[in-house]
């Protein structure tokens, strides 16, 4: 209820805001500012006149500038004589009759209100004209009495000379009263006008442009339209995909390649049949019209033909009166199917064939300036009833002495309807096909994009997840184009790094065991010398007094070394075989207990402390080879520690240090492990005891690491903690 509440607010504000904007006050203002600079502008433009003229330069050079106003309108005279216009479509019976006005005046035509100024020199006056607003006697669809451009308002508003209260009024820029601007009053349509402008060829869709529409142009639209609304419907759907799509990527470089090739080729399909329709309705079109041309041009010439024949076909032959001349053509539009105007030598109107459009005041009498004063007067122009263009052939009539005797225009409307006949003809033949090959096209674009990325794909797939030694780790790949050049490369590449990769293997393990034999041949013969020494001294003392003592005390430390030699040959053959690591649920607090109760009993007698549960902390790992993995680090803690007085060593399990891993901590307060050891703790046959092989730890990280955890320490002067990380259950 409160969002309603709130909409009503903002769209009743939006309403009075929209009314305050549109009041006959405001419209005036506008009205006021666009008319002072017309007023400027055709100013300035009669002066260039008055000079062209004083100069006697034809007004061919003035009329064709571009930059005389919209809509501004210039008469000269030269005395009562009317020797150019700039436009015919404005109607009034008497220019001349307000000439004596000075300054500029509202004044109301018959097709128009209208702010006009006389400029008088010695041998011309120009009459300047700026039209303000329509007004026929009657409107329909095809005629309105709105603003004539530049001006805009709501063509409602009347427009009045009086000065009342309750009417806005506007100035001329020397501040004179023109005319006022009074509220909106809706104008009744009015019936066509009924008499020979009915019955007439060109202008019957001026006056009954609400004719019921034939069923032969109903069934096509209706077709066209429903194709339309498929084909936009189609549209629409991929635009919205392809902006859901931007969205989610953020932006179209983030899109995956398959996507990005099906908007680009769908994004080019789109334009190029936006294109074509543009195209080929604008052809359409045109070429309807550019028939219509040549049509309109070609019965000009043979009315033209027919009027000579009929009043010039004798020398000294002239034209009859207005009476007879429109009677006669009259006559021949019902011949030609058109309505025909006749003007004189000077451009008026003479006779025509539809009386009651010059009488209603719907056009003008002069002809149009473009073929009567730039010589270009066989032809077809465009002129205009209102905000409503027609075109129109003008010809030249001769006299038997091929002077120029007046001016045959025939007008036609270009049909609207019979135009979008032609268009909605073509469109059935076109949108059809363009719908298929577009639902076509966005199949093959997929399928195209598939082809191209699936190798790809598959080719970041392989890499992903290549291991050496594997069977399957080559594409198949059965074109020759591109993608086969690189899945060909990634080919080769993965035999030449296997091949690397195993004389590599094959070199470090040579390496790794030239290493560990030379370290343990150096221990065996640390341990040979002085039993070879001890063996050498009995041999000596045999047969002496000495020789039982010395040989009671002798057996014993070769006994001893050769107990080294054997740990040293087991350790050298347990690293050798490196027994798989079996993952299986292992209790892992049970074990590590156990192997604290055991290691509390050692020679050194160093206290070893345990905090943790005794049983039920379950992990990921080998049961039997994690205890070596716990004995070997406190080991090590103990023999680190050495002869120390406050030695302590504290073992720590923690279950809860992560949803993922067990935690066991393994603190000693040695001495630590100095900097330049600790990059090689758990290299194999490295140690820092003047004893034992370095194996220990090295097959320690093999065993953690093979159950999927890890191994870490950290060290200084105070002492020095291992960490071991099993995955949980």
């Amino acid at each position: 209820m409160r969002k309603t509440g709130v909409f009503l607010l903002v769209m009743a504000f939006f309403a009075v805001v929209m009314t305050a904007c549109h009041t006959p006050k405001r419209d005036a203002q506008r009205v006021q500012r666009t008319l002072l600079s017309q007023q400027e502008q055709a100013e300035r433009n009669v002066d260039s006149l008055l000079c062209l003229l004083r100069r006697g330069a034809p007004l061919t050079d003035w009329c064709t500038r571009a930059d005389l106003g919209e809509n501004i309108l210039y008469y000269v005279y030269q005395g009562d004589r009317l020797i150019y216009w700039s436009d015919n479509w404005l109607s009034a019976d008497d220019i001349r009759s307000t000439d004596t006005i000075a300054g500029w005046w509202y004044q109301r035509f018959n097709n128009a209100h209208v702010v006009a100024r006389w400029t008088h020199s010695k041998e011309y006056d120009v009459l300047c004209v700026i039209p303000i607003k329509y007004q026929y006697q009657f409107e329909n669809r095809q005629l309105h009495n709105s603003f004539i451009p530049p001006f805009s308002s709501d063509e409602n508003y009347q427009l009045s000379e009086l000065t009342v209260s309750g009417f806005y009024p506007v100035y001329a820029a020397d501040s004179t009263f023109l005319f006022s601007i009074t509220g909106s009053q809706p104008f009744e349509q009015q019936e066509a006008v009924a008499g020979p402008l009915a019955d007439s060829f060109s202008y019957r869709q001026l006056v009954d442009p609400n004719a019921d529409r034939p069923a032969w142009y109903k069934r096509p639209r209706m077709r066209v339209r429903l194709y339309w609304i498929l084909l936009t419907a189609l549209f629409g759907v991929l635009l919205l995909i392809g902006v859901v799509g931007l969205i989610r990527h953020r932006g179209f470089k983030n899109l995956p390649l398959r996507t990005r090739i099906v908007y680009a080729i769908m994004a080019i399909l789109c334009v190029a049949f936006a294109y074509v329709f543009f195209i080929s309705t604008r052809y359409v079109r045109n070429h309807y019209q550019q028939r219509q041309e040549r049509e309109l041009l070609q019965k000009t010439l043979y009315i033209q033909s027919h009027l000579h024949d009929l009043y010039f076909s004798v020398p000294g032959a002239r034209l009859v009166d207005g009476s007879t001349l429109g009677s006669d053509l009259l006559k021949l539009s019902y011949t030609y199917e058109t309505d025909i105007h006749l003007y004189d030598r000077q451009g008026e109107l003479l006779a025509t064939s539809a009386p009651e459009l010059f009488q209603k005041g719907l056009a003008s009498t002069l002809m149009a300036s473009a073929p009567f004063f730039t010589g270009d007067s066989v032809g077809i122009y465009h002129e205009q009833i209102g905000d409503m263009r027609y075109l129109a052939g003008y010809i030249p009539l001769l006299d038997a002495e091929a002077e120029v005797a007046g001016y045959v225009a025939v007008p036609l409307f270009v049909s609207e309807l019979a135009m979008h006949r032609e268009v909605n003809t073509f469109l059935l033949q076109l949108l059809p096909p363009c719908i298929v090959l577009l639902l076509l096209s966005i199949l093959v674009s997929f399928m195209l994009a598939r082809g191209l990325t699936s190798p790809m794909r598959t080719l970041s797939q392989k890499m992903s997840h290549f291991r050496l030694g594997e069977d399957d780790s080559h594409i198949d790949y059965r074109y020759s184009d591109e993608l086969g050049d690189l899945v060909a490369r990634y080919n080769e590449m993965v035999d030449q790094v296997e091949q690397a990769s195993r004389q590599l293997a094959r070199s470090e393990r040579e390496g790794a065991w030239r290493t560990m034999a030379r370290q343990i041949a150096h221990e065996i013969n640390n341990l040979l010398t002085p039993i070879r020494l001890n063996i050498q001294q009995l041999q000596r003392m045999r047969g002496t007094d000495r020789f039982d003592a010395y040989f009671e005390k002798t057996t014993t430390s070769l006994v001893a070394a050769i107990d080294n030699l054997s740990h040293i040959a087991t350790s050298f053959s347990s690293f050798a075989k490196m027994p798989e690591v079996e993952v299986s649920r292992t209790d892992v607090a049970k074990r590590l207990s156990d192997v604290v109760t055991l290691m509390r009993t050692n020679s050194e007698g160093v206290p070893v402390r345990y905090v943790g549960p005794d049983a039920g902390v379950e992990a990921q790992t080998d049961p039997e080879q994690i205890g070596q993995v716990f004995t070997n680090i406190i080991k090590n803690a103990i023999q680190a520690i050495g002869t120390k007085k406050d030695a302590d060593i504290i073992i720590i399990l923690n279950p809860a240090y992560s949803n993922k891993e067990v935690e066991i901590s393994i603190s000693d307060n040695g001495p630590g492990i100095p900097k330049e050891d600790q990059s090689k703790i758990f290299v194999p046959n490295f140690t820092t005891k003047t004893t034992g092989t370095g194996l220990g730890l090295a097959i320690s990280k093999n065993i953690v690491e093979g159950s999927g955890g890890r191994i870490r320490f950290e060290t200084n002067s105070r002492g020095t903690t291992f960490f071991v990380y099993l995955p949980k259950i």
